[in-house]
C-alpha cells in the first residue's frame, strides 16, 4: 500500500515553498504518486491586474501559468512529471477544491519557520492543517530530506493508528527511525494543566500506572510494527503535566526532523492531539509536520 497516490504542492513563489516542492517531488517519486503544483492567485489582485493591463482573466491566468512553469523548472528538480495549475480566489477554498478535483490525499506546503525560529506558520497553512480535506505536510524552510528520525503521537484512537501506519511507511521509505510517544497525564496533572497554562514538570511517578501505559502502548504498536519490521521503533511513555510541551521537548531533545500528528484524537481524552494541542505543536515544532486526517474527514463539518 502506498502512503500517498495524488499529491498537491501549494506554490506561492517563496523560498520555503520551493523547499516544499522539492520534498513533494521526492515523496511522489518514492511512491509513484501524481504531483500537481497549484498557485492560487488572490481575486482582488487578479481584478486589479485586469483593470491596469486592460486585459481579461484568461490572459492573466495564462501569464501566471507560465510564471509557475518557470518556477518549477528553476527549482532544479530534474525533469519530474509535474502538472501545473493556476487558480483565482481565496487560497484555502481554492486549495481545498483543487485537492477534491485531483482526488489528492496529501497537500504539501512550505512554512517560513526553521529549527532556530519555528514559530512562523501562516494563517492559511494553519487553516489547511485544521480544515483541508486531506493530510497536510508542512515543510520547514531549512528541512532537507530524506528524513532520518520521525516522531508520532499515540492516543490509542483509530486516527492515531492511521498516523503511526503512515509514519512507519515514510520511515521505511527513507530508512529512518521512529519514536511513538504517549504522554500520560494523571488526574492531578490534568487539573494542573487546565487551560494549558502550566509549564512542563515531572510528576511524582506512579510506577504501576506507568507500567500499565507502557504495556498498552506496546500492545497497540505490536501489529503495526509487524507490518514494517525493518523500521527501528521505540515506544515511549512520559508522565507530564503539559502534553503539548512534553511532545515539543521530546522532538527537540531527539532532533526529530518530522512529527506525524493525528489531528482528531480520542475525544474522551481531553484535547490529546486535537484542537489546541495539535495547533501548538504545528506552530512551535522545530521540524516538518505531517497532519493526518481521520477516515471520512471533510472540511464541511469544521466551518
Amino acid at each position: 500500500m502506498k502512503a500517498y497516490s495524488n499529491i498537491i504542492a501549494a506554490i506561492d513563489f517563496t523560498p520555503s515553498c520551493r523547499n516544499a516542492l522539492r520534498e513533494a517531488v521526492r515523496l511522489a517519486a518514492a511512491s509513484q504518486a501524481s504531483l500537481t503544483a497549484v498557485h492560487v492567485m488572490d481575486e482582488f489582485l487578479a481584478h486589479e491586474l485586469k483593470r491596469a493591463l486592460s486585459t481579461d482573466q484568461a490572459s492573466i491566468r495564462a501569464d501566471w501559468q507560465e510564471r509557475l512553469r518557470k518556477f518549477v523548472e528553476e527549482a532544479g528538480l530534474g525533469t519530474p512529471q509535474i502538472e501545473i495549475e493556476v487558480r483565482i480566489g481565496h487560497p484555502f477554498a481554492e486549495l481545498s477544491e483543487a485537492c477534491q478535483v485531483h482526488q489528492a490525499d496529501l497537500l504539501v506546503m512550505g512554512v517560513k519557520g526553521s529549527r532556530n525560529d519555528p514559530d512562523r506558520v501562516g494563517v492559511i497553512a494553519t487553516k489547511c492543517v485544521r480544515k483541508a480535506p486531506v493530510d497536510v505536510l508542512l515543510v520547514r524552510e531549512d528541512a532537507c530530506g530524506p528524513f532520518k528520525h520521525l516522531a508520532t503521537c499515540v492516543d490509542f484512537s483509530d486516527n492515531s493508528r492511521k498516523a503511526v501506519r503512515i509514519a512507519l511507511q515514510l520511515a521505511e521509505q527513507d530508512g529512518a527511525s521512529l519514536d511513538c510517544l504517549h504522554v500520560y497525564q494523571s488526574a492531578l496533572a490534568m487539573s494542573l494543566d487546565y487551560g494549558g497554562i502550566v509549564t512542563p514538570m515531572p510528576m511524582g511517578t506512579d510506577p504501576q500506572a506507568l507500567e500499565a501505559w507502557k504495556q498498552d502502548l506496546e500492545t497497540f504498536l505490536e501489529p503495526l510494527k509487524a507490518e514494517r519490521p525493518q523500521v527501528p521503533v521505540r515506544g515511549i511513555v512520559l508522565e507530564r503535566v503539559n502534553i503539548r510541551e512534553a511532545i515539543l521537548e521530546h522532538v527537540q531533545e531527539t532532533h526529530a526532523d518530522m512529527v506525524v500528528l493525528g489531528t482528531r484524537g480520542k475525544t474522551g481524552l481531553r484535547e490529546l492531539l486535537i484542537g489546541t494541542t495539535a495547533e501548538k505543536i504545528v506552530a512551535n515544532a522545530p521540524c516538518s509536520i505531517l497532519a493526518v486526517k481521520p477516515e471520512g474527514f471533510s472540511d464541511s463539518h469544521l466551518e
